[in-house]
């Protein structure tokens, strides 16, 4: 973080002495202004010393002025909106159906109220439902085998509600299905058994397999892992396309089944032909929403700066963790930059995600949608800040994609400076993009990222038991994507944490006059947090 400056406003006015006044009178009033000299250095010189340490009663920067009791009560909002918006499940709830647009309204009024342009950004997203009711079974030789939902099998995420009670068809190709040829051999009508080894996943997709099966006349679908996944549960993995648009749901039911329960139906489909008989029990439902965008008519909008956070729940629960924190300290930012009449070098838009829940749909239909991706110089992600059990975790910017290494380590060590100057520990976390920074470096080209979080749904190793505290092999969060997500599962000082982390980071980011070459500068000599907690005796965990 840039030092503070300190401003002292002094009044350089005074009368100028009559020529006429005796010289007596000239000396008294030489003594009173030495006199007075004298007095206005001791009292302005300490003034000025204390006016470049940190000042939180007149703060001037964002580190300075963000604090979780303000945050706090966007979160207390959260939880009033998700109470008022109980769903047919009985859960407390700001999912997509749910709470999303009165939390979104509630965002959007305080940042029109302090003088940003708000856009709504629509668009449509597919929702899967699941209800009770979903077998697989067939009958070989007079025996009905009927297979275990969730041991045996699984219906996958976005598979149509449908029956099936037809032939089963082997697809015996090598590559299981991610060639359009290989359903050559395939009966219409037919359920096609399609084997997923470790191989496919670099060829294609679940999804590329369904396209194929349904594009060649097939009637359901069984995926079965192959033997590199011998020991796995059955996969609920996504059935969908790479933009998550409604238009790209396959009208097949879908199922998965274990390695045991794939080699089962080829060995008795080999003897005599297999009538296999399922029930999906889903619904697939088409619902519009909305991004929320922030941003001010300042700074370069070459450079542009997008600060990001996704602001639904999951229909189980109010996610004031996930994602209520890291969209509080999002909102709180804005207020503040508002606030401080901050005067940026680079513009910022601030932003509000829908749909993430449901496959990081607002942030790529976002990134998807830019006009010009060169104006975009980076995105700033916070997801699950407070959870209780956490870790303070980095995103390891420097395992980004091909062309933008060197921007996003040089962005993890901007949010390693807070917790450098602290000499707190931090967590280095995979670069995965398993949150909304995702579509960012997954564009064409890659666009720069930096991430925080604090953990979801992993449990905490021994070794980040001695680092942060709190229980080992327990989860971060254990009320994660539950009923029990509210503002009593924020730990407030490790969120207090995360938002100096990012806070710090934003203000450098802004205030930055040629940003490009900031984001390239040379690790080793631009704020190197790991060193600098290296003296003081502590380092970061590096997760593999």
């Amino acid at each position: 973080m840039d030092g503070e400056r300190a401003h002292l406003i002094g009044d350089d006015g005074g009368e100028r002495t009559k020529r006429r006044h005796r010289s007596a009178r000239r000396c008294n009033i030489l003594v009173l202004l030495v006199f007075l000299i004298i007095v206005a250095a001791v009292v302005i010189v300490p003034t000025t010393v204390l006016l470049t340490k940190k000042d939180d009663s007149n703060p001037a920067t964002l580190p300075q002025a963000i604090k979780s009791d303000n945050i706090r009560k966007h979160l207390q909002r959260f939880q009033e909106i998700a109470i008022a918006n109980n769903n047919s499940e009985g859960a407390d709830s700001r999912s997509v159906l749910d709470g999303y647009n009165a939390s979104a309204l509630y965002v959007s009024q305080l940042l029109e109220d302090k003088g940003f342009d708000v856009t709504h950004q629509y668009f449509q997203v597919p929702l899967n439902y699941e209800y009770d009711g979903s077998h697989l079974s067939t009958t070989f030789q007079g025996i009905l085998f009927n297979f275990q939902m969730g041991s045996q099998f699984n219906v996958m995420r976005y598979s149509a509600g449908a029956s099936i009670d037809n032939l089963l068809w082997v697809n015996e190709d090598t590559e299981g299905g991610c060639r359009n040829e290989s359903f050559a051999g395939m009966t219409p009508d037919s359920v096609a058994l399609l084997t997923y080894e470790s191989s496919d996943i670099a060829n294609c997709s679940f999804y590329d397999l369904v396209l194929n099966a349904y594009g060649n006349g097939a009637k359901g679908v069984i995926i079965a892992y192959g033997a590199a996944y011998a020991t796995s549960p059955p996969s609920r993995s996504r059935i969908t396309g790479p933009n998550m648009e409604v238009s790209e749901i396959i009208p097949l039911p879908v199922f998965s089944v274990s390695y045991a329960v794939g080699v089962q139906l080829k060995g008795m489909n080999a003897h005599e032909p297999l009538t296999v008989t399922g029930f999906s029990s889903t619904a697939v439902i088409a619902a519009t929403t909305f991004n929320v965008l922030a941003s001010m008519p300042r700074g370069n909008p070459g450079t542009t700066i997008i600060v990001g956070s996704h602001l639904d729940s999951v229909p189980a629960g109010p996610g004031i963790n996930d994602n209520g924190s890291g969209s509080s300290v999002n909102l709180e930012l804005a207020l503040l930059f508002a606030d401080l009449n901050i005067q940026p070098k680079n513009k910022v838009m601030f932003a509000w995600w829908a749909a993430e829940e449901w496959g990081l749909v607002g942030s790529r239909y976002f990134v998807r949608e830019l006009a010009d991706r060169s104006n975009i110089s980076l995105n700033l992600n916070m997801d699950m800040l407070g959870s209780p059990n956490y870790y303070r975790g980095v995103y390891n910017g420097s395992a980004a994609p091909a062309g933008i290494e060197k921007q996003s380590e040089t962005l993890m060590q901007l949010l390693e400076e807070t917790f450098c100057k602290k000499a707190v520990p931090y967590e280095l976390l995979p670069f995965t993009g398993r949150s909304d920074y995702g579509p960012f470096i997954d564009a064409i080209p890659p666009i720069p990222a930096g991430a925080v979080a604090t953990g979801a749904d992993g449990s905490k190793t021994v070794v980040e038991r001695a680092e942060f505290g709190g229980f080992a092999n327990v989860p971060y969060d254990t009320c994660y994507h539950q009923a029990c997500d509210t503002i009593d599962n924020i730990d407030f000082p490790v969120l207090q944490d995360m938002a100096d982390s990012v806070s710090t980071a934003l203000q450098v980011l802004l205030e930055e006059e040629n940003l490009a070459e900031l984001l390239m500068q040379n690790t080793d000599s631009y704020r190197n947090a790991i060193c600098c907690l290296r003296e003081k005796g502590s380092h970061p965990v590096i997760r593999d």
